[in-house]
């Protein structure tokens, strides 16, 4: 990474490639022993996965460290934020969360329509 690149930038930049990283592992562990198939897309600053006739969409900025997160399902939609700190942590309104357990819980909550969101 470049030196002109603030450190804090940096650090959140590497926490959202293993965010991303790990929705698609927890994704296909998920697809594995459902026998269904997730798809999964991510950028530098978006990701998305896919399962049956759900969405997670994620969206995250590295200069601020805030994310927002979405998920569509038949006859529901939720949303949320969340801002990655500089100790590798996803912040939520409801409080902090390691990126593998939020990964976790988005894969869940695509795969369990009826499960409590992410917060």
């Amino acid at each position: 990474m470049s030196d002109d690149v603030d450190y804090g930038v940096q650090v959140r930049r590497q926490v959202w490639d293993s965010l991303t990283s790990m929705l698609r592992v927890y994704a296909h562990a998920a697809g594995l022993n459902a026998g269904d198939e997730y798809l999964v897309a991510s950028t530098s600053d978006e990701a998305s996965v896919k399962h049956r006739d759900s969405a997670l969409s994620l969206r995250f900025n590295a200069e601020t460290g805030v994310g927002c997160w979405r998920i569509l399902q038949p006859q529901r939609e939720e949303f949320g934020e969340f801002r990655i700190e500089p100790d590798g942590t996803l912040n939520f309104p409801a409080g902090c969360k390691p990126p593998d357990a939020a990964a976790i819980e988005w894969i869940e909550h695509l795969t369990h329509v009826t499960s409590t969101a992410i917060s």
